[in-house]
């Protein structure tokens, strides 16, 4: 596994360094890094992919700052681990806003460095990466299955109702059932694709998900309530 990392820093040495901390790292550790370096925020933001698994993001940035460039990320990207790089610790304390796992102070000592790295790592063995992207009219948004109550098809777009809101996408219904089936989603009709996770009840035809009620075609109705029953019973055992 290649675990993908951005160093966000303009300044070149510093870059430099970082890098060089994360060779060494991984060679003690036995890991593969594919390192992409922006020496400007605005770099990493434009047609951001959410396909990294950490970003070393310096504070102290040209055009945008590494704080508002974390906040536009995590509005794109819940789940990617972001470690600031700062000459000023005061600035740490707002990493919470933007729930970053952690800091590291200039210049960048190996020893603190191995430290951050290794609670990442961490990290990112503790999350099981399934993640889909989304691509929307705002960018490409990394979104965990489990979050996804339902999907709606709407002309030639898609509209994911996550925990975290709506997303729209141009796709068909069709291709997302295929991405998503390993994840327990079912249609109940033609336009609605379930996570049967969410399901609280059925009543007639008619299908309960937290306060949202999806009608349940005719034709559709056994193979629902039979693949729900299914996956209620693999869930007791």
């Amino acid at each position: 596994m290649i675990i993908k990392i951005a160093i966000v820093e303009d300044d070149l040495n510093q870059a430099r360094l970082l890098e060089s901390h994360l060779n060494n790292y991984g060679s003690e550790k036995g890991l593969s890094f594919g390192i992409v370096h922006f020496p400007q925020a605005v770099a990493l933001l434009e047609n951001y992919t959410a396909n990294f698994d950490i970003i070393f993001m310096d504070i102290q940035l040209p055009y945008m700052n590494g704080m508002d460039a974390a906040r536009s990320i995590r509005a794109l990207d819940k789940g990617v681990i972001i470690i600031f790089i700062t000459n000023l610790t005061q600035y740490a304390i707002l990493g919470y806003e933007v729930e970053a796992l952690d800091y590291i102070v200039k210049p960048v000592e190996y020893f603190d460095f191995a430290l951050k790295m290794s609670r990442a790592i961490r990290r990112i063995n503790e999350v099981p990466r399934n993640d889909i992207l989304i691509s929307t009219d705002d960018g490409i948004l990394k979104v965990s299955p489990k979050s996804i109550r339902y999907v709606e098809t709407e002309g030639h777009h898609v509209l994911y109702h996550t925990a975290d809101g709506v997303f729209r996408q141009y796709a068909t219904l069709s291709s997302i059932e295929k991405k998503l089936l390993e994840y327990d989603f079912f249609r109940c009709n033609n336009c609605y694709l379930v996570n049967l996770a969410y399901v609280q009840k059925i009543q007639g035809y008619t299908v309960m998900l937290d306060g949202d009620a999806l009608r349940i075609s005719q034709p559709r109705k056994k193979a629902f309530v039979n693949k729900l029953m299914e996956y209620v019973r693999d869930k007791d055992l």
